[in-house]
């Protein structure tokens, strides 16, 4: 009696990062870099009796220079030494992730102060930079993470789902971006409370 023969599937197919997957890249942590440096200069300007404002914008700053060396190293890396990646044809796992920390990186600057502070630019009251970064102060880590993830799902390939939570990831991520670096240049121009 002979024994049945066992079939192996195939390997799935193996492909290098595109050269629009290391654009994203490289453009995401040029950008974030970019507001790295303007939230330096910015806390340049602020008073020196105001440390918690400090302690808010060196955390923020912190949380951008690393999501930017981060996807900067990871793009030097490929391109030095390209390795072969998987695309999955669903929705990867990191870009789910991205999206969950995106959104809860919004709501924390939300209702930690951001709307108030976004709301009363528009008024045109005076604002406060602990109102526009502070509730981002918390969940720094979360927001961090929602850039780096968006970035590396995007990278992993994947179906029309996985560029548009990838998207979707990086948008929010974006989006609550700009009113904290401008929080940041506002109050370091004495503008704000």
């Amino acid at each position: 009696m002979t024994e049945p023969a066992i079939t192996i599937p195939p390997l799935p197919a193996h492909r290098r990062p595109t050269e629009a997957s290391l654009l994203l890249t490289a453009v995401v942590a040029a950008a974030l870099l970019a507001a790295a440096i303007v939230n330096v200069v910015a806390a340049t300007g602020f008073p020196g009796n105001a440390p918690v404002e400090q302690v808010y914008s060196f955390g923020l700053t912190v949380d951008l220079a690393f999501a930017g060396i981060f996807l900067l190293v990871r793009v030097i890396r490929h391109r030095a030494r390209p390795r072969a990646a998987v695309r999955p044809e669903h929705a990867g796992v990191l870009s789910i992730v991205a999206v969950i920390l995106a959104v809860v990186s919004l709501l924390g600057w939300s209702l930690l102060g951001g709307l108030s502070w976004l709301f009363g630019s528009i008024a045109g009251d005076r604002l406060r930079y602990m109102e526009g970064t502070g509730g981002l102060f918390f969940v720094g880590a979360a927001w961090c993470l929602a850039f780096i993830f968006g970035t590396i799902g995007y990278r992993k390939g994947g179906g029309r789902a996985n560029v548009v939570l990838t998207v979707v990831s990086l948008g929010v991520a974006f989006l609550v971006l700009v009113p904290a670096v401008t929080a940041g240049v506002v109050y370091g121009l004495g503008l704000s409370d």
